[in-house]
């Protein structure tokens, strides 16, 4: 009976993209609209699992106003973890914009990494310190929605990337 040798990784980077191989063939988008506090609880109810990624983020658009949130761990079992934000008066095409990265990635390279370089070269994020890792999707995505629960109309994409 052989051995097999595994070769480890050498960079943080190879070491993200070998555990984001899986994941890069299982992105998800969940979109949600309507009044602040059903888009809460419709947040709420995604899957707790969702929030166990290494990299997911939530887009919300409000009537003149708008926030997008990157939720990042360095690994898949650090418990803490970073989140990035940006504001603006509306999303404009950014939800369309990080799709069609999705897509043309076609599961090649980690989705996380993918859609953090498109984000970091058109919009600017600023990075929050290390804190813990949310661990329900309730958890992850309330604060944001508070900060649109005097807004009568609101939409809320989710991507679960890696």
């Amino acid at each position: 009976m052989s051995e097999k040798l595994l070769t480890q990784p050498e960079s943080t980077t190879e070491v993200r993209a070998a555990a984001c191989t899986p994941a890069a063939w299982d992105c998800q988008t969940h979109a949600f609209y309507g009044a602040p506090e059903k888009v809460a609880e419709n947040l709420a109810s995604l899957p707790d699992s969702l929030v166990q990624r290494r990299v997911y983020m939530v887009m919300i658009q409000g009537e003149g106003r708008a926030e997008a949130r990157v939720f990042e761990r360095f690994s898949f079992e650090d418990p803490e973890g970073t989140i990035a934000s940006w504001q603006d008066d509306n999303l404009g095409d950014l939800v369309t914009q990080l799709t069609d990265v999705i897509v043309a990635n076609k599961g090649v390279h980690c989705p996380g990494e993918q859609v953090r370089a498109t984000l970091d070269q058109s919009h600017d994020f600023a990075v929050g310190s290390p804190e813990p890792a949310p661990k329900t999707a309730a958890e992850a995505f309330r604060p944001v929605v508070e900060g649109f629960k005097d807004h009568t109309f609101i939409q809320a994409t989710v991507l679960v990337l890696c």
